[in-house]
Formats: C-alpha cells, structure tokens, sequence
C-alpha cells in the first residue's frame, strides 16, 4: 500500500480542468483568432504523463486492495522481451500492484490497434480480470504523441490505466 502512495503522490494535485482536450496551444500572436500552434515537445510530455497520472489515480481510488495488472511490452526487430519486462515487473512491485499477466508483442507494428497481444490485454481489461496495464515506458504503447494520446483515452474507455515505469519526461 506504500508503494500505491508513493506513486500517486505526485499527481494529488492534478486537476481534469488542467488537462487539455488537445496538445495544441493559441499562438500569440493569434491570440483572438483560435488559431493553434504544437505545443513544444518537453510540454506536450508533461501534459501526457499529467494525463496518464490522472486516469490511474482516478481509476485506482476506486479499487479496494491491490490493483491487479499485466505488464505490456512491445519488442522491436526480434529483440529479446527481458529486459523490458523486469523493468516493468520491477515497476510493478514497487508500485504494489498484483501482476496477473505478461503480454508480449515481439512483431513490429507501429498501430497499436494493430498488435494482437495489446488487443489481448484490453480484452482482460475490459472483462475485468486486471485493471491497468505496466509498461517499461511510453515507447511500449507508441512514441508518437497523438497515437499515445489515443491509447490512453482508449485505456480509460475501457476502464484501465497505464503506469510507466519511466514516465513520458524520461523516454
């Protein structure tokens, strides 16, 4: 339980109302005009992981004793899943939760929809045999803002969360 603590001590103060619908600011000089312009990358980082915290602390304070999860790796060009997946596990114990599973795409796909054991994992989230997924970092789900942005509000739909052992400051 600890652990649990830790982990959402950080994100305590974290508001919906400052999370964003998207990662895209008013230019100054557009002030008026609505116009939008990206929002730097160091920002737009800080503003998935206050995302990312805020769907896990509001999901995990629902759930009486420990949060079962599955650790999620994704293993690009036939590389090897261990690593990724102790530092995942790692994270996982440290955090207190339960690791039920261990879901591994070892073939390349850039579309997470597209990978068959992340479709796998949701199933289980959705049936409610876990309740978050663990990965190693962000680049696990997909190194492209939108795309990650996608995942997470997807995650959320289905009623889990996403802990990340480095958080998306820290690729």
């Amino acid at each position: 339980r600890a652990g649990m603590s830790q982990l959402l001590e950080g994100v305590a103060g974290v508001e919906e109302s400052l999370l964003p619908a998207r990662s895209t600011a008013p230019t100054s000089s557009a002030a008026g005009s609505g116009e939008r312009r990206p929002v730097p990358a160091a920002e737009g980082s800080r503003w998935l992981s206050a995302l990312r915290l805020h769907i896990l602390r509001s999901l995990t304070a629902t759930i009486s004793g420990r949060p079962r999860v599955a650790l999620y790796v994704l293993v690009k060009d036939s590389g090897s899943a261990t690593d990724r997946r102790a530092i995942a596990l790692a994270h996982a114990a440290r955090a207190g939760f339960e690791v039920a599973e261990t879901y591994v795409d070892d073939e390349w796909r850039a579309d997470p929809a597209a990978r068959f054991a992340l479709a796998r994992a949701y199933t289980a989230l959705r049936r409610g045999e876990i309740h978050g997924l663990v990965a190693a970092s962000r680049v696990d789900i997909s190194s492209c803002d939108s795309v990650y942005e996608q995942e997470l509000q997807r995650l959320r739909a289905a009623d889990g969360f996403l802990a990340l052992a480095l958080d998306e400051t820290r690729i």
